[in-house]
């Protein structure tokens, strides 16, 4: 139940109960102020309500704290596999029914099908849900994720694929899959820039290319030779200048990269992203600077470009004399 009226003084007064809670009440200079006030009161309680599921806080995380990111919709897949979890292991979805001793029982379970780093993403997905809603909405409910020990972070891959290894990837490839392989490797790509790609992208007289609302903003490519002749011969199979270089879905190129990998017997380790790894090894290995690895890699931090740059004591002894 709840009223807005205005008191003598001019002041626009708000009262708000809600069954078995202490009733609240505020004064504002104006209605509007009351009115949003009054909104954000109801909000709160809907949150709080017992029938507030996981997903659907999550839900609301995406739509408000994650609206417009990328990152969006990665996360509302992932709560919807924890929650089909939970419901698998038959415990509670309810936010203010959950307790450590489910996250634990949950830890234990995804530890025992799963790589650790993947249970931890889970894990913390969980605990930032709730740590926003009791931010954004003042809830009470204690996140069930503290005091649970989480799986240690994965160990970073320092990979670099070498020549040899590439061809015999791309003799295992189908040619576009092949195309967009030598494609990341030639540019330090990232596979969603490579498949957003366009005709009126390509500025291959001048030997770079536009990357339109990448991972770190839009960005231009510097490209090699053998880029511009890969990208030469996609943009020659398009029907118009918006149609994709490469019209195939984003897993569909992962998957066909990890079967190539299993077909020709390399490690785990020689993974799609490596190739970007390898890129800006390579570069590095040339001698550039920092300023000239960003431009190549996309990267805004530093710290960054160190996690992708693996050299090695033989990369340096040269550029020494």
């Amino acid at each position: 139940m709840s009223s807005i009226r205005k008191l003598p003084s001019g002041t626009w007064n708000v009262q708000f109960r809600v069954t078995g809670q202490k009733a609240k009440s505020a004064s504002f200079k104006s209605k509007t102020e009351a009115e949003a006030w009054l909104h954000n009161q109801k909000r709160q309680v809907k949150v709080q309500s017992p029938t507030t599921t996981l997903y659907e806080l999550v839900e609301k995380y995406c739509s408000i704290g994650l609206r417009g990111k990328k990152s969006q919709q990665e996360t509302l897949d992932r709560v919807g596999r924890v929650c089909n979890m939970f419901e698998s292991l038959s415990l509670p979805t309810a936010i203010d029914e959950i307790t450590q001793e489910h996250i634990n029982e949950f830890r234990l379970y995804r530890l025992g099908h799963v790589a650790p780093a993947t249970c931890r993403k889970d894990l913390e997905l969980i605990a930032r849900a709730y740590r926003w809603a009791r931010r954004e909405y003042l809830m009470k409910i204690p996140c069930p994720v503290d005091d649970v020990v989480l799986p240690p972070h994965g160990k970073p891959r320092n990979r670099v694929v070498e020549p040899h290894e590439l061809k015999l990837l791309m003799s295992a490839l189908p040619p576009i899959m092949a195309a967009i392989v030598e494609v990341a490797y030639e540019t330090a790509m990232r596979r969603s820039e490579i498949l957003k790609l366009t005709p009126r992208d390509l500025f291959l007289e001048q030997r770079y290319l536009n990357v339109v609302d990448g991972k770190t903003g839009d960005r231009l490519v510097p490209l090699t030779r053998r880029a511009v002749e890969l990208l030469t011969e996609s943009s020659e199979h398009c029907s118009n200048p918006h149609a994709k270089l490469f019209p195939v879905d984003a897993h569909s190129v992962t998957t066909a990269f990890r079967r190539a990998r299993q077909k020709v017997g390399l490690d785990e380790d020689v993974r799609l992203h490596q190739l970007r790894h390898t890129r800006i090894t390579i570069v590095a290995r040339k001698g550039f600077n920092q300023a000239q690895i960003m431009m190549v890699s996309g990267h805004r931090d530093v710290r960054s470009v160190q996690r992708y740059t693996h050299l090695n004591v033989g990369d340096v002894i040269n550029l020494l004399d």
